[in-house]
């Protein structure tokens, strides 16, 4: 499997890789649903007054987990439209968030799935979807936050559920009309693996990334099997393998040399343009406008022109 993967995935990404023309489809929103990748500011509003009963509304504007702006924002601008972000910082993609039990019990229910019945409550009784809006879908990193990475049936458990909350979000979406959906899949971690099973890595660090990996092989799998099932066209940003690519090419690349150490943390570091990592868990702003790049061209691939 490791092997079929690396072949399928090598295919995929080096035809991403093409220089592709501006997006023809002329895209009128962006709606927004996942975790800290995506969120411009509601986890960081609600840890300002945790126990308040207020829930930051959706395109809340406050602290970000980067040092600055992030994909969703990139890449609205580029596009020149409007985003709808109902995305939290700690969001799993089911019902629940990660960070509630850090003292910030009014985000307990924030997951994708409850950020999704906050879209649909936003159409109304029986509302449908805008086609003309890109939907990007950036959840199941946070599935895997707290498992035991040496419990390798607690982490198929948990990328198995993942995988059906990230159906479910598609499913609804194409059920309410929408017609053009990007999955994003897990973004590596610091101490890096090659394998694709956590079990198969011997780097108790490493483990992490591999269970990540793993969890990306499923979600690979998921979206060729909902291209097949759906009427919406639904895309794959491997997010994961164009940061690779910055960290095998850095020295080079703008980028300072790589290194796991959490001293090449931005929240470490006083200038933090040409580092890739934020923090243990996520990426500077600096890799976000190059992953925004990228999810640009990805739509070129959409069949139809949405207008």
């Amino acid at each position: 499997m490791p092997m079929a993967m690396k072949q399928i995935l090598g295919s995929i990404c080096a035809g991403l890789m093409l220089a592709l023309p501006a997006a023809a489809v002329e895209f009128d929103q962006m709606v927004v649903i996942g975790d800290s990748n995506v969120d411009i500011g509601r986890l960081s509003a609600e840890a300002s007054s945790p126990e308040d009963g207020i829930i930051p509304p959706p395109n809340t504007i406050a602290g970000r987990s980067s040092d600055g702006e992030i994909l969703p924002e990139f890449l609205a601008e580029r596009l020149g439209v409007p985003q709808l972000n109902f995305g939290w910082g700690g969001a799993t993609s089911g019902v629940g968030n990660i960070v509630a039990r850090r003292g910030m019990p009014d985000a307990k229910n924030t997951g994708a799935l409850m950020q999704m019945d906050e879209y649909l409550s936003s159409l109304g009784e029986g509302g449908t979807a805008n086609p003309d809006a890109l939907y990007l879908i950036y959840a199941g990193s946070n599935d895997l936050a707290l498992i035991n990475k040496t419990d390798q049936a607690a982490v198929d458990a948990a990328i198995l559920q993942a995988v059906e909350n990230l159906k479910e979000l598609a499913r609804t979406l194409d059920e309410r009309g929408a017609d053009y959906i990007v999955i994003a899949n897990r973004t590596p971690r610091p101490v890096l693996s090659d394998t694709y099973v956590a079990s198969d890595e011997p780097d108790e660090e490493a483990k992490n990334d591999a269970a990540g990996r793993q969890l990306n092989t499923y979600i690979y799998w998921m979206v060729e099997e909902l291209n097949e099932e759906l009427d919406a066209e639904v895309r794959l940003f491997d997010a994961y393998y164009y940061i690779r690519d910055l960290i095998e090419n850095s020295g080079e690349n703008g980028f300072e040399a790589y290194s796991p150490s959490p001293d090449q943390y931005c929240t470490n570091a006083p200038d933090c343009t040409r580092l890739i990592n934020y923090d243990a868990a996520h990426k500077t702003s600096a890799v976000h406008e190059i992953l925004a790049q990228k999810l640009y061209y990805l739509l070129e691939t959409f069949d139809t022109p949405a207008n």
